[in-house]
Parts: C-alpha cells; structure tokens; sequence
C-alpha cells in the first residue's frame, strides 16, 4: 500500500528544519515531487518563515575584488549555484563596493557605477551625480531595494536606490574644513537627488555600508562611521572605540555595533548609555580561533585584517578570510553559537557577502510524476 501522504503543515514543519548552511537542501527537497516544489515556491511564505526561523539569509557566495582595481569575481559558496560571469564593463579596472538585497554596486574607476544582479544577470549602468565632478577626492556608496515592504529574500528586477557619500577634504586633520555631503540615485526616476546635508568629516572608504532599520552606516575613516537616515536624508558622524582600524560595523539586536579581529581572536563592540546620555563602547571576547579551527600549519603570515573579515547582513555570521599559521581560506563564524564552516580553500582578501534565497533550479528540477 502507499504511504498517505503528509499534511501540508506538517511537510513545511520538516523543511524549516533543514540546515541553512547549505541552500542544496531546500532545492533537493524540492525534487522529491510537485506538491513539495509547490510549498517551496508558492509565494514566497515558507521562504519568509525559513528565514525567520533560521534568523539568517542563505550565503550563496562572495563577490572578490581581483587585486587593486583589477575586476570582479563571484565565489560560489554553495554547490548548487554556478558561479555567474561579472558584467563586461566591469572586467578590468574595477572593484565591487557594496552588496546589498541581491545586487552588487561596482565602481567602474571612478567613471560611474554598475549595478549587477548575479541570480538574473541584470545590469543597470548609471554615472556620478553631476555635482560630485568637482573637488570630488573620495567616495563610497551603498545599494538597496526600493519596494517598501519588501523581505528581500528575492527581489530581484524592482526598483532600487544607490546611495553615494563624497568628499572633497584630503586631510584627517581637525582644523582643516573636510566638506562631504550625500545623494541618492532612484531607478524608477533615473536621476539623482540633489546634494543632501554636509557635515566635517574625513572621507576614506574602508567597506561596505550596513543597513539598520532605515539607517545606513559607512566605515568612512579609521576613528568615524558616517550615519545616512533614509527617511530624514541627514548625515551625522559616529565616534569609534580605541580600535577601529580593523573593526566593521555589525547589526547587533537592532542596533550598531563593530566586529575586530585581533590576535587570531575575533571581538565585537556594543554601544551602552553613559552618563548624561553620553554612551561608552563595550568590548566583547566572542572566538578565539585556534580552539575553532584546528592548527595545520607551523609558520605564521598575517594579513591585514580590515581588508579579510565582512559582516552578513541579516545574520548573526561574519565572513572572514585566513592566511596564518591556524590555516588558510574563507570561513563564516556564527557570533553566537561560534560555529566555524569553511566555505572556500584559497584565501581571499577584499570580499563581499552575497546573500539571496536562490530558488531558480528549483523549477528545473526533474519531478517525479505523482
């Protein structure tokens, strides 16, 4: 006799259990048969709660800078998503500076900038605002969805805005006038917004943006994060802790905080309320990696941290590359379980996470016929 089969609520209940760690679960399990895939594909609701339950974004892989200014790569940290060819334009001379809700902003030398989608293979091609030509001597940006309401678990082909902070100061020093202002880009007007706020502060841009909420942060020099309200359109500056030469910001229950590694340790900082409303940094002893991962190799080669550890967005992982006497790759940490997986063997240094719900080979799966 055949099996009867499972209640629906009962076949989401198994799926959401599936490891997040590896998006090849889900699409295997969509193989299975059709009322499966349709679970897994019906309007994106078990997608949402997977994600929820999980509290993490599927990685699927890494967008690699190729040396200084020398192209754009893809590294595929999953098995069962290909790694996709960069846009053309962005083969040579070029460099990835944000990845965000399933699209990544790379900079074409100064020229303008390429939005890619990777899944899609989309490109969107736009230049610099037309104010920033002038007295232009640093820069940075940040890319996001545009669809209010959206849970970027897919939203791939809808509108989208690039934010871009420029500076024209060329000195830290205090007493010198640094000018750095903001504009947004809007893919349903294909225009920029005019300049938007100006504040003193020193422009070098260090690493990706984090998004909080309405909220974008940029890492901008080594003692300042540049705070962008999205719905306010103001600028402000945020004082680091005594080290922030290798920390980048990270999400930390809703709020910001950064993540160091020093020593082969990985730290984190939280913000808490001092006296008159004066907040302090707190200081956090998370991993320490030689108890994580074990030692394979007997000589010690540092590189420069800042350039080799990336928080992912919407998880409580960060990205990080080795290339000491522990071992060499790229490897995630869970911040909170301080589980360690190795997603890739060569070592890579400026990278961006890539996190989607990769649902296409889903469709192209072989079904059974029941």
């Amino acid at each position: 006799m055949a099996l009867p089969a499972l209640m629906e609520e009962l076949v989401e209940e198994i799926l959401l259990r599936l490891p997040p760690d590896e998006p090849a679960h889900l699409i295997r399990a969509g193989a299975v048969c059709k009322a499966w895939r349709r679970i897994l594909l019906d309007d994106g609701g078990l997608r949402r709660r997977y994600c929820r339950f999980h509290r993490s974004r599927p990685l699927l892989g890494y967008i690699h800078n190729v040396g200084f200014r020398a192209g754009v790569q893809f590294v595929p940290t999953t098995t069962l998503f290909p790694p996709p060819p960069p846009p053309a334009a962005a083969s040579n001379s070029c460099r990835a500076i944000d990845c965000r809700h399933g699209r990544v902003l790379i900079d074409t030398s100064g020229c303008g900038f390429i939005v890619w989608d990777p899944i899609t293979g989309g490109q969107h091609h736009l230049s610099f605002p037309a104010h920033a030509q002038e007295n232009l001597s640093s820069f940075t940006g940040a890319v996001l969805c545009a669809v209010d309401g959206c849970d970027h678990l897919g939203c791939h082909g809808g509108p989208f805005l690039v934010v871009f902070v420029g500076g024209s100061g060329r000195t830290h020093a205090v007493d010198v006038e640094n000018n750095t202002w903001a504009s947004v880009y809007s893919s349903e007007t294909g225009a920029w917004s005019a300049q938007i706020s100006s504040i003193n502060c020193y422009v070098m841009a260090r690493g990706p943006s984090l998004l909080i909420g309405d909220v974008l942060y940029f890492t901008v020099c080594s003692k300042t994060i540049l705070k962008y309200d999205l719905s306010r359109h103001g600028l402000s500056r945020i004082d680091t802790p005594r080290a922030p030469y290798k920390s980048v910001p990270i999400d930390t229950n809703g709020g910001l905080g950064l993540v160091e590694p020093y020593h082969n340790c990985i730290y984190t900082w939280s913000q808490q309320d001092g006296v008159n409303g004066v907040g302090g940094w707190v200081r956090h002893n998370v991993a320490k990696l030689e108890e994580l991962i074990p030692t394979r190799r007997r000589w010690r080669y540092r590189v420069h941290p800042c350039d080799v550890i990336r928080f992912v967005e919407g998880t409580d992982t960060v990205l990080f590359s080795l290339n000491n006497h522990i071992d060499w790759g790229v490897f995630t940490l869970d911040l909170k379980s301080r589980k360690v997986r190795k997603v890739a063997q060569r070592w890579h240094c400026h990278i961006l996470p890539y996190t989607c719900f990769y649902t296409p080979d889903l469709a192209k799966c072989t079904l059974p016929s029941a």
